[in-house]
């Protein structure tokens, strides 16, 4: 007789692992506790095999629970996909959304994937500009949406992660070793006021090698081709660049950023629940950030 895997357990489950936590899943899902503990053991019964485990970090996978985990994300996702595609959504609209090309990787491509499953009918316009050109566009009214790196988080803004910045440059790199120091950044890049001035606290001479304007993808391309070195927020790097590992200690530390989420109200209109939906997905991806900073400080403790 066939064993049928039920979504909503599969569903369960995977939250469970990756918020570590059955309270945390509980809560995400606007479940008991009880209900998730059920759930749970109703999936082991049925496999006949433990699927988590408590230690020092919480629930964590089993062996078993790590294979199943694959399959459940395949199956979850594919079942959220045939749903979305085949109920008809009523709304549409058009949202506009802006983010800072620093922070553009890793998260951005499966969130707007994500949300164009979710609302196949709305449409996402995205502008990849400097925090401090996003700002002033949004309140203009004429963005929905935005992200933005700031020193610390303001009034009207929710803060989605805090992380230092770090240096970055090309893998197996030694721009970082010169002196004086080579600088690939656009003109206006948010990041490099406070390198230069972490640079110049620390007595270290630097030289802007190369002069890209305000062109992101050409000064990532200087980096990768090891012309200079730069400063992200840790995580959040170009795709070719890596973390500096300063293995000399000459580089200075660079100071902490926080990413800031910025919403638009337009209750009553048939865009809010759109650009509400694009906001939860967003949240989503970085407070999974955030459980990857936990995750890192609890084994730094072993």
């Amino acid at each position: 007789m066939p064993r049928n895997l039920d979504i909503a357990t599969l569903r369960t489950f995977i939250t469970v692992v990756e918020t570590a936590g059955v309270t945390r899943a509980a809560n995400k899902l606007h479940l008991t506790q009880s209900a998730v503990s059920m759930q749970l053991k109703r999936l082991e019964e049925l496999l006949g095999v433990p699927v988590v485990v408590r230690n020092a970090r919480g629930m964590v996978a089993t062996a078993e629970g790590e294979r199943l985990l694959s399959y459940a994300r395949r199956l979850v996702s594919l079942n959220d996909e045939t749903v979305n595609r085949l109920i008809q959504h009523d709304d549409v609209g058009e949202v506009r959304f802006g983010v800072p090309q620093d922070i553009v990787e890793p998260h951005i491509p499966g969130i707007l994937k994500q949300f164009v499953q979710t609302y196949p009918q709305a449409s996402v316009r995205l502008f990849c500009k400097h925090s401090a050109s996003l700002l002033e566009r949004f309140n203009a009214g004429k963005l929905d949406v935005i992200i933005t790196t700031e020193h610390n988080t303001g009034e009207g803004c929710e803060n989605l992660l805090q992380r230092d910045l770090v240096w970055t440059g090309a893998v197996d790199g030694n721009a970082w070793r010169q002196d004086p120091l080579p600088l690939a950044f656009t003109r206006i890049c948010a990041f490099k006021k406070p390198a230069i001035a972490a640079l110049d606290a620390a007595g270290i001479s630097w030289v802007n090698a190369v002069d890209s304007g305000n062109n992101a993808h050409a000064a990532s391309v200087a980096c990768v081709a090891d012309l200079g070195v730069r400063a992200d927020i840790y995580g959040f790097k170009a795709p070719g660049l890596v973390e500096v590992i300063d293995t000399d200690n000459r580089l200075p530390k660079l100071p902490t950023y926080c990413v800031n989420l910025r919403i638009a109200e337009r209750v009553g209109t048939g865009s809010d629940s759109v650009i509400q939906e694009l906001a939860r997905l967003i949240r989503v991806a970085f407070t999974d950030e955030i459980r990857l900073d936990e995750n890192i400080a609890a084994e730094s403790l072993h």
